[in-house]
C-alpha cells in the first residue's frame, strides 16, 4: 500500500538572512522545470487508502526557536572634540545581503530604476513590475510566494493544475498563455523571466523587438535557490520579502539537516522514480536525487551511475536494491504502478518490496524547481527518520 507524505512545520520567517547560507556549494542536482508531471492533469478522485494531495494539517509549534533577544550597548561613545558633529545615516541592512546576490548592479539602489546583469545583458527596470510573464512554473511559484500570482499576466495551464503546482490557486483564474514569441509579446509584459531551460532563438526573438528579459536561474536545490529567490525580490520591487522567504527556507533546510545528523549514521538507500511510456528513475544530478540527500538519505540510482532521468527496466531497479521507492507521479497512476511493482517476481527480494515501503512523492514538491523543493525535503525525511521526525508537523509556504 502506498504511504503519503504529509504535515507542518510552523516557521515564523525571520527578516536576517544567514549570510553564510548564500556561500553554500549548491551542486545537489539539475532537473528540468518541465518534468513530465507538467502535462498531466490531477485525478479528480483520490485512491481511498490514499490521502489526498492537497491536504494540509493544523499547524504545530515551531521546532526551530527564533531568538528575540536584543543586545544593549555597554558603553556611550562621547565626542572628543568640540567642533559641530555631522551625522551620517547608518547604512541599509539589506545591502550587505544583496551585496552577495550575482546580478544586481547597484545592491544599495532600492528606487527605481534598477538594473540587473543576466545572460540576456543589463536589464533596466523602470518601476515596480505590474505585469509580469514567466515562462516557467519554478519561477511563477517564487513570484508568487513574493507579490502574489496576480502580477503575472498569464500563465501556462499547467501552472493551474493541483498536481502539477503547490501554488496553483494563486493561478486559477489568469489567461493562459504558452511560449509562443507573438503570443508573448502581445501579452505586453514589463519584464519575462526565462530559465536556463527556455530556447535560445525565444529569447533572442523577444529581445529583438524589445522586450525586456531576464534569465534567471533556477537550481536544484532549496539552498541553491536562495539567491535566486533575492534576484526575484530585488527585481519585483519585494526585496524584504525576498529575505523572509530565503531565511525560511535556509532555517528550514538546517532544521532537517541538523535532525538527521543527530540519527542513526545508517542512511537508507533510496530511488525517487516515475513511470510514463517507460520507467525514468532519477540520479545524479536530479531535483529528485538532490532531495533524496538533502533528507539525509542514500540516491541509489546515482550509485549505479544513473546521471539525471533514465530510463531502467525491472532488473535495473532490482540491481539498485533500494530500502524506499518514491513515486513522484500522480496519485491514481502511483498506486497502479506500485502493485505492479510489489507482484513482480524480479522484485521479490528488493528490501522496498519485501518490506513494503513505497511511497507516494507529491510531484509538486519533488518535481518543481522552487522554494517548494523543501516540503519534498521534509516529508522525504519524515518518511527515512520516522523515529525523530514522524510527529514534526510541517506547513505550507505563504503568499502574500
Amino acid at each position: 500500500m502506498l504511504e503519503r507524505v504529509l504535515t507542518t512545520l510552523n516557521l515564523r520567517s525571520t527578516v536576517t538572512l544567514l549570510l553564510a547560507a548564500l556561500m553554500l556549494s549548491v551542486a545537489v542536482a539539475c532537473g528540468s522545470d518541465a518534468s513530465p508531471a507538467a502535462q498531466v492533469t490531477q485525478p479528480t478522485s483520490t485512491p481511498t487508502d490514499l490521502v489526498a494531495a492537497t491536504a494540509e494539517p493544523t499547524l504545530a509549534p515551531s521546532p526551530v526557536p527564533v531568538s528575540t533577544e536584543t543586545v544593549s550597548p555597554t558603553a556611550t561613545v562621547e565626542p572628543t572634540a568640540t567642533a559641530a558633529a555631522t551625522s551620517t545615516p547608518e547604512a541599509d541592512p539589506r545591502n550587505a545581503i544583496f551585496a552577495t546576490v550575482p546580478g544586481i548592479v547597484d545592491p544599495t539602489n532600492f528606487g527605481w530604476p534598477r538594473k540587473v546583469e543576466t545572460s540576456t545583458g543589463v536589464i533596466e527596470i523602470a518601476a515596480r513590475p505590474e505585469r509580469v510573464y514567466s515562462l516557467s512554473l519554478g519561477h511563477a511559484e517564487i513570484i508568487a510566494a513574493l507579490r502574489g500570482g496576480k502580477v503575472l499576466v498569464a500563465t501556462a495551464s499547467f501552472f493551474k493544475d493541483p498536481g502539477t503546482s503547490a501554488s496553483y490557486a494563486e493561478f486559477v483564474g489568469s489567461p493562459d498563455a504558452g511560449s509562443d514569441p507573438e503570443e508573448v509579446i502581445g501579452l505586453d509584459p514589463e519584464i519575462v523571466i526565462a530559465s536556463a531551460f527556455t530556447s535560445a532563438d525565444l529569447i533572442e526573438q523577444l529581445t529583438a523587438v524589445g522586450v525586456n528579459v531576464v534569465r534567471a536561474d533556477l537550481e536544484d536545490s532549496a539552498l541553491g535557490n536562495v539567491p535566486n529567490i533575492l534576484l526575484l525580490g530585488y527585481m519585483m520591487g519585494a526585496e524584504d520579502r525576498a529575505i523572509e522567504l530565503a531565511d525560511e527556507v535556509t532555517r528550514r533546510v538546517k532544521f532537517i539537516s541538523d535532525s538527521v545528523d543527530a540519527a542513526d549514521p545508517t542512511r537508507p538507500r533510496v530511488v525517487a522514480m516515475s513511470r510514463w511510456s517507460d520507467i525514468y528513475v532519477a540520479g545524479e544530478g536530479s531535483t529528485e536525487g538532490g532531495i533524496i540527500v538533502a533528507a539525509g538519505a542514500i540516491n541509489a540510482a546515482a550509485e549505479e551511475g544513473v546521471v539525471s532521468h533514465q530510463v531502467v527496466g525491472i532488473e535495473g531497479i532490482a540491481a539498485m536494491n533500494p530500502d524506499i521507492i518514491i513515486l513522484t507521479q500522480p496519485e491514481q497512476s502511483a498506486l497502479e504502478f506500485a502493485d505492479e511493482l510489489y507482484n513482480d517476481p524480479v522484485l521479490a527480494d528488493v528490501p522496498a518490496i519485501k518490506n513494503r515501503m513505497i511511497v507516494y512523492g507529491n510531484p509538486t514538491f519533488y518535481t518543481t524547481l522552487s522554494h517548494w523543493n523543501v516540503r519534498g525535503i521534509e516529508e522525504s525525511a519524515k518518511i527515512f527518520y520516522p523515529e525523530i521526525l514522524g510527529d514534526t508537523v510541517f506547513p505550507a509556504f505563504t503568499h502574500p
